[in-house]
């Protein structure tokens, strides 16, 4: 019987990121994760998933999103970062990085409205890292804990 190759997953983990009172933005004005060293575990493939809680006293704009972007880092002598960003949890400006994904809320919105997501992202790289722009009109929740980004990595393994 011929082998297979199926992933081989590894356990959920959060990334470090600050998205209490984020402001809205549709400059790309935003927050980045601390970077994850990837040349350990090599992931080739992630999932991630994102909940961002609305703010709770302030109905956002209708149709609007909360954008999921990829930072890459090279980890040379000089290295470099998308967009200019650092390792750490920190704001970032979005100029060129690659979305993953959007949070959208609707055609009728509510205050405290909770949004998730989830993304594949396939060759992450050596170090990696997530940015988050919240383009809904109003801040997000200022709580938190009503708010996370996980992932899981992947890899393909002959079973």
């Amino acid at each position: 019987m011929a082998n297979e190759i199926k992933d081989k997953f590894g356990s959920s983990t959060a990334l470090t990121i600050t998205l209490a009172s984020l402001a809205a933005s549709d400059v790309g004005v935003g927050r980045q994760s601390t970077l994850i060293d990837n040349t350990s575990d090599r992931y080739s493939k992630l999932h991630i998933f994102v909940k961002v809680r609305q703010d709770g006293s302030l109905t956002p704009t209708a149709n609007r999103a909360v954008y999921v972007y990829l930072l890459k880092a090279d980890d040379n002598a000089t290295e470099h970062i998308t967009d200019g960003g650092g390792t750490t949890d920190a704001a970032l400006t979005i100029k060129n990085a690659q979305l993953i994904g959007a949070l959208y809320n609707g055609t009728s919105p509510a205050a405290g409205d909770i949004l998730y997501g989830e993304f594949i992202v396939h060759d992450p790289g050596r170090q990696w890292g997530v940015a988050i722009v919240n383009s809904t009109g109003r801040s997000l929740h200022s709580t938190g804990s009503n708010h996370w980004v996980r992932y899981v990595g992947a890899n393909p393994e002959v079973q």
